[in-house]
């Protein structure tokens, strides 16, 4: 499989070196949404549902472009929008608490649907905003669920610290971010937006930045990350795929032929 130097979305948690970079995460984000959106609407026999989707999943090349790992919860949705149960017992085990949507914590045997991925895109968004994870776990595992099911959302202090020191285009750029975290999290799942939603809103978002403001900060987060990209001769590996944020369509049909 393809090697991943600039690592994953986890390593700018807890990282305040990371916080001047907006124009460098919203491009992020954006991949991350148009990689979401692209398998959420395949063709209908062939949707998928990610199952597990946090920070750890989300891997970086070495140019900081974001790109969707570890299928291994993933589910292909039939015509009637249901998995086996098979696989729904097998997501019991791989689901990431922090994460995971209401409905899912308040009945583990539920079938994964693609509201349960705009979740945890929620999760990630306030994850990377907040600079901390979306909850410091209570000592019982039940009293962290039943807090989630009843509605509870990580607190915003430490977004709102963060903002004061923006510029206030930065701050606006926030504020869209932070709008599209707060839906994406919503406790009924049909309040969420469709990944297609939240793709097209980021794209228009980031077409309206200049490319060389954006270039220039991934170019000062790839001296925070220290990119160590490997010798190709020593370290031999195959792309799974290529996604295209410009075309915002997957290159070659790879993505097909790794499922």
């Amino acid at each position: 499989m393809e090697y991943m130097p600039g690592g994953n979305l986890a390593q700018f948690i807890n990282n305040d070196s990371m916080k001047a970079f907006v124009l460098g995460f919203l491009r992020i984000f954006y991949e991350l949404a148009s990689g979401l959106a692209f398998i959420h609407n395949l063709p209908s026999s062939q949707k998928i549902v990610h199952g597990d989707l946090k920070p750890e999943n989300a891997l970086l090349t070495s140019d900081l472009h974001c790109k969707l790992s570890d299928f291994g919860s993933a589910q292909m949705i039939a015509l009637t929008g249901f998995s086996t149960p098979q696989a729904a017992n097998q997501n019991k085990l791989d689901m990431t608490l922090a994460y995971s949507p209401p409905e899912k914590l308040k009945s583990l045997n539920i079938n994964p649907k693609k509201e349960h991925d705009i979740y945890s895109f929620g999760m990630i968004l306030y994850a990377i905003l907040s600079g901390s994870p979306p909850y410091q776990h209570p000592s019982y595992e039940s009293a962290f669920r039943e807090s989630i099911i009843r509605g509870e959302r990580p607190d915003e202090e430490s977004i709102d610290e963060w903002r004061a020191t923006l510029t206030e285009h930065q701050q606006q750029i926030l504020d869209v971010l932070r709008s599209m975290m707060r839906r994406c999290w919503a406790q009924d799942p049909s309040d969420r937006p469709t990944m297609l939603e939240v793709r097209d809103e980021l794209k228009s978002l980031l077409e309206q930045q200049s490319k060389e403001a954006i270039a220039g900060e991934v170019s000062e987060m790839l001296e925070v990350v220290q990119v160590n990209i490997p010798n190709k001769e020593e370290h031999q590996f195959q792309p799974l795929h290529e996604f295209s944020p410009k075309t915002g369509k997957f290159q070659q049909g790879a993505f097909s032929k790794v499922l």
